[in-house]
């Protein structure tokens, strides 16, 4: 930032703040704000202290609305201040506090280097940088400041605290343990130090070891809301949602979560409901992924009225596609019961992710399908629909999820033959015959990652290296599905195991429509849940499932009843795949001798 930008506009500083962005439940981000407002109120003033003397009774009162949660409120009054005079950087500092609090991370981000610009010395405004960085995954450039806040407040458990989760979060988990290691040897007494050296032992699905860092966490502080959380979390990670569920109540019964980790642990709760089949509660429950403090939360900008309940005969309503894209295919399941249930004087319009538009157009004639368009505002995503003018005429709008809570409340609801989505036949008929030309063999689409592998992600997949026993079925031949960079596995798997993974010409990420109709041309589909199995499950193709424990889509059973074409196997624990591995693998070799097709394989 130069020294001849402005300060932003009040009105447009709050008209630009959305939601905020919570605060990572194991970091110290609440303790390094509160010792910053603590410097405001503490701070000595001279009277060669003009600016800030005017600034102060501004700043004061900013501070305790902040600590009162009235973030828009303290914003306003940091603003002020900064009219007075643009280089204190103390007003800058607790602007920026109240704008990231806000949502605004844009704007803060500017005031937290302008005040680090007027102040280099001051720590706490490293920390907040750290902290804002860490929740835009800004993982690289989140280390570097919690590295120099260390430095500077080197008695302090908050630096090495954050600094270790961010290291674990980028999957250096040796290093995170001696960050933590080294800082509790002198900090024995930290429960916040000894709560997130257990969520480092759960990334790595260490669950009995996460345990009992948490239950130590507790010990010190039996009111720690964030360690009950954690276990709970660490609990339906493990796939046990009744267990969970008595952690997560027990933590929100305590009452002392802020408002963003409350958001998470409640987000939390409502998955394990799910996990466990009572859906006449869970999915009321899992409302709350709306909340603007739950972190996976989106922001609309739909100006028409939000959905709540009310009876949907002869109404005309939007259902808009929230969360992954996978999810945006799941939660159609309901689509055309949606469409009977709106009646002939109802109308349905669909709004997804465009690459979804062609096979939605497709399968869901009755309704009109357009795009939705997500940009980010503040660092925050805002979602709307711009292809549609006339708001006027529509009764409700709601996130494609919430429909659930009036078709789906029962697992019988789910009962349906087939798929929901409908392929272009032509494009099946195309696909037969280019497999065909392969040779012999039962066809087998392929999956085994996803495209977003990040360090937390990564332990719901099973290891490429454990796939080599399937790759060697006799009579499959094998065909590429994975999206994304893959030519290094597929070059291994000829390689090491000898097994050819047939690329065909086709873009596997992009043309959804055009996938689906491969999907439905194999014998076969294989893979992890994401977006390319949940397409072709949706449009009727044999579908295996190497999917976690107790998953929350398998609605307390040990299937996928969205999509009644697919078969899950699943390991015991999600630390040990080789048992799913070796399941599917005997299942795999029944089809193929069922087909009658070994003999003749390539």
């Amino acid at each position: 930032m130069t020294d001849a930008a402005k300060a932003p506009s009040l009105e447009d500083a709050l008209n630009a703040a959305q939601p905020p962005l919570p605060v990572p439940s194991d970091s110290a981000g609440d303790a390094a704000n509160s010792k910053a407002l603590d410097k405001v109120l503490g701070q000595k003033f001279t009277k060669a202290d003009a600016k800030l003397r005017k600034a102060l009774p501004l700043l004061k009162r900013a501070v305790r609305k902040i600590n009162e949660g009235a973030y828009r409120d303290a914003a306003q009054l940091g603003l002020q201040a900064l009219d007075l005079s643009e280089d204190l950087a103390l007003a800058n500092h607790v602007t920026a506090i109240a704008l990231d609090k806000l949502g605004a991370a844009s704007l803060a981000l500017e005031l937290y280097e302008r005040s680090l610009k007027l102040d280099p010395n001051e720590p706490e405004v490293y920390q907040n940088l750290g902290l804002l960085a860490w929740r835009m995954e800004l993982l690289d450039v989140a280390e570097q400041f919690f590295r120099i806040f260390c430095r500077m407040m080197p008695d302090m458990v908050e630096g090495p605290n954050n600094l270790a989760c961010v290291l674990r979060d980028k999957g250096q988990f040796n290093d995170a343990i001696e960050v933590l290691r080294a800082a509790i040897y002198t900090n024995q007494e930290s429960s916040l130090l000894w709560n997130s050296l257990g969520t480092v032992m759960m990334e790595q699905t260490q669950f009995d070891q996460a345990i009992l860092f948490y239950e130590q966490a507790l010990q010190i502080s039996p009111d720690l809301a964030r360690a009950f959380h954690n276990i709970g979390y660490c609990r339906a990670t493990e796939g046990n949602h009744e267990i969970a569920l008595e952690w997560l109540d027990k933590g929100l019964a305590i009452g002392n979560l802020p408002d963003n980790e409350k958001a998470e642990s409640e987000h939390a709760r409502a998955v394990s409901l799910i996990g466990l089949g009572r859906l006449d509660e869970a999915w009321e429950a899992y409302e709350c992924r709306n909340n603007p403090r739950y972190a996976g939360s989106t922001s609309f900008n739909i100006p028409a009225k939000r959905w709540d309940g009310e009876e949907l005969t002869g109404k005309k309503v939007l259902v808009v596609g929230e969360q992954g894209l996978g999810d945006e295919v799941m939660f159609m399941n309901m689509g055309h019961d949606l469409i009977d249930r709106l009646g002939p004087d109802g109308a349905l319009t669909i709004a997804c992710v465009p690459r979804l538009v062609p096979l939605f157009e497709r399968s869901f004639p009755k309704a009109r399908v357009t795009k939705h368009a997500t940009i980010r505002s503040n660092g925050l995503p805002l979602r709307a629909c711009p292809l549609i003018k006339d708001w006027e005429s529509y009764d409700y709008w709601m996130p494609m999820g919430s429909v659930l809570r009036a078709l789906r409340t029962d697992i019988n609801d789910f009962d349906k033959p087939g798929g929901f989505l409908t392929p272009d036949p032509e494009r099946v008929q195309h696909w037969r015959k280019e497999i065909e030309a392969l040779g012999p063999g039962m066809k087998v689409g392929l999956l085994w990652k996803s495209m977003l592998m990040s360090a937390k992600r990564s332990k719901y997949y099973s290891p490429f290296k454990q796939w080599k026993d399937t790759l060697k079925t006799d009579g499959v031949t094998w065909i590429n599905l994975q999206y994304g960079d893959c030519s290094e596995d597929i070059a291994r798997a000829e390689k090491e195991f000898g097994v050819k993974i047939h690329q065909l010409d086709i873009d596997l990420k992009d043309n959804l429509d055009d996938l689906a109709a491969l999907c439905a041309a194999l014998d076969l589909v294989v893979g992890p849940m994401n977006a390319t199995t949940n397409i072709a499950a949706g449009s009727g193709a044999r579908t295996a499932i190497i999917g976690a424990p107790n998953a929350w889509p398998y609605l307390g059973t040990t299937q996928l009843p969205w999509y009644p074409t697919a078969k899950v196997f699943s390991p015991e624990t999600i630390s040990d795949w080789k048992p799913a591995m070796a399941k599917f693998n005997d299942w795999l070799r029944e089809q193929v001798t069922n087909a009658g097709q070994i003999a003749g394989a390539a």
